[in-house]
């Protein structure tokens, strides 16, 4: 297996790191963590860096993997590598050093990034083209580490912020972004051709996502006005083949689906329909595990007073995974990943 480097977003501290070992999982490929670093994976797999890219939302690019050393020993561990017997001769470079957030502040990227580059000319005549080279080789100063690789392939992140929530058709309040849309929707490990629900729609924004992959998006939402907001927003997107219902999402109607990621109905502007929150999910999980198909997932967020691990017991999910998330400072949510057993 290939050992490939992600970096991530930092959008969350352990969203993106989850969203692609789960993307992993879902088309196909086994995975193994070599390393958890701040906003740096590393993992053995055979999956195609180009696929992934397709999918994933948090992070910002794919490459292979060559080694992890502190910023002194770096060098050292470039030597060893096999960087050098990798690389094409008669390919371009470039040498790039990138800083996460503070880390290594007394580093010369521009320097390690030089020298770097002059131990791999030291080896190979390799030509140097800082602005279209054919391999990128990126060390990315972290925690208290350099984690070099060479980049493959680059996440298309311009396209989510085309598709923030101001620019779309129908707007609403309360609306994910479309990275955390995305992550919510490889969490559920949605799979390309197959049926993803969102039980609470709003207007659309992990319908759209869902359906951007490759998946059929099918929309239920109380409120008839967000599901005719949904219809415009997939349709502005170019999505043709989705299914919308106005609906209760405990008394749903649907056949079973292959994946499930929803964020209901609980902050300042959401309307819960009369319900108590508690009272909206206890109602809520056991209908939404049924319309899951067996081993698949579902991916749904709650506030934090919430303890949707012990309210889904019972309920034929296998608790997997949660991630915390501050939204404001009256407001901190759970992301719960659950699998139908």
């Amino acid at each position: 297996m290939n050992r490939l480097m992600f970096l991530l977003s930092g959008e969350h501290p352990t969203l993106p790191a989850s969203e692609a070992l789960a993307t992993i999982e879902t088309e196909g490929h086994e995975s193994e963590v070599v390393e958890k670093l701040d906003q740096v994976l590393i993992a053995k797999t055979d999956a195609d860096p180009e696929i992934l890219a397709e999918r994933l939302g948090m992070t910002h690019w794919i490459g292979e993997h060559y080694c992890t050393a502190s910023p002194e020993e770096i060098l050292d561990a470039v030597g060893s590598s096999d960087l050098i017997d990798n690389l094409p001769h008669g390919d371009s470079i470039a040498v790039k050093i990138k800083r996460v957030k503070q880390y290594s502040p007394k580093v010369d990227v521009k320097q390690l990034a030089k020298d770097v580059a002059d131990q791999l000319l030291e080896e190979v005549d390799f030509q140097v083209d800082l602005t279209n080279p054919d391999n990128e080789i990126t060390g990315v100063l972290t925690e208290d580490s350099c984690v070099l690789g060479v980049v493959k392939v680059r996440v298309n992140r311009s396209q989510f912020g085309k598709r923030r929530p101001k620019n779309r058709a129908a707007v609403h309040p309360g609306t994910l972004q479309p990275t955390f849309a995305r992550g919510l929707v490889n969490l559920a490990r949605t799979p390309r051709g197959g049926a993803f629900l969102d039980p609470f729609c709003g207007v659309g924004g992990i319908l759209l996502e869902a359906g951007l992959i490759g998946a059929k998006p099918i929309g239920v939402d109380i409120n008839p006005e967000m599901i005719e907001g949904t219809e415009k927003n997939l349709k502005e997107a170019g999505i043709k083949n989705f299914e919308l219902q106005v609906g209760d999402a405990r008394k749903l109607s649907i056949g079973e689906v292959d994946a499930i990621a929803t964020d209901p109905p609980y902050g300042r502007q959401a309307s819960t329909g009369g319900l108590e929150l508690e009272e909206l999910y206890e109602d809520s999980l056991p209908v939404l595990s049924k319309a899951l198909k067996p081993e698949c997932y579902l991916c749904i967020s709650a506030p934090s007073q919430l303890d949707l691990e012990e309210l889904a017991k019972d309920r034929d999910l296998e608790f997997k995974e949660k991630h915390e998330q501050r939204v404001h400072k009256d407001l901190t949510r759970n992301i719960y990943v659950f699998k139908r057993r």
